[in-house]
C-alpha cells in the first residue's frame, strides 16, 4: 500500500518535536543535580574511578588544536651515544679477535693432521 504524499511511513512513530522536548527536559534535570551535588561527584569520581575522571576531562578538550610557532630543538648529549659506540665497537673488535684466533688454531690443527 504506497503512501500518499506527506504521510508517515510509520504514523504511530514519534511526534515532532519529542525528541528535542526530550533533551531539554533531561538537561533541566542535569543542570539542576549539578547545583546541588556537582563538586561531590567530581571528587567521588576523581578518587573511586580515576580513569573515568581522566576521560571526562579529556572529553571537554578542544580536538582540534592548532599551534604556530618555532620549536626550538633541544640540544642532544652525545656523550652516552658516544660511550655506547666504543662499548659497541670494543665487543666486536673482540669478537673478531676471537674468530681469527679460533681460526688459526683450526688451520694449524688440520695441518698438523
Amino acid at each position: 500500500m504506497p503512501w500518499r504524499k506527506g504521510q508517515s511511513g510509520n504514523p504511530g512513530g514519534r511526534s515532532q518535536g519529542s525528541r528535542r522536548k526530550l533533551t531539554d527536559a533531561f538537561i533541566r534535570v542535569l543542570a539542576r543535580d549539578w547545583k546541588v551535588h556537582g563538586e561531590a561527584v567530581i571528587k567521588r569520581v576523581r578518587e573511586e574511578h580515576p580513569a573515568a575522571y581522566f576521560k571526562g576531562m579529556l572529553s571537554l578538550v578542544q580536538k582540534d588544536v592548532s599551534v604556530e610557532g618555532k620549536i626550538n630543538p633541544a640540544p642532544l648529549k652525545t656523550e652516552p651515544l658516544s660511550a655506547t659506540m666504543a662499548w659497541i665497537e670494543q665487543i666486536v673488535q673482540e669478537s673478531d679477535d676471537a674468530s681469527g684466533a679460533n681460526a688459526a688454531g683450526k688451520n694449524n690443527s688440520d695441518s698438523a693432521a
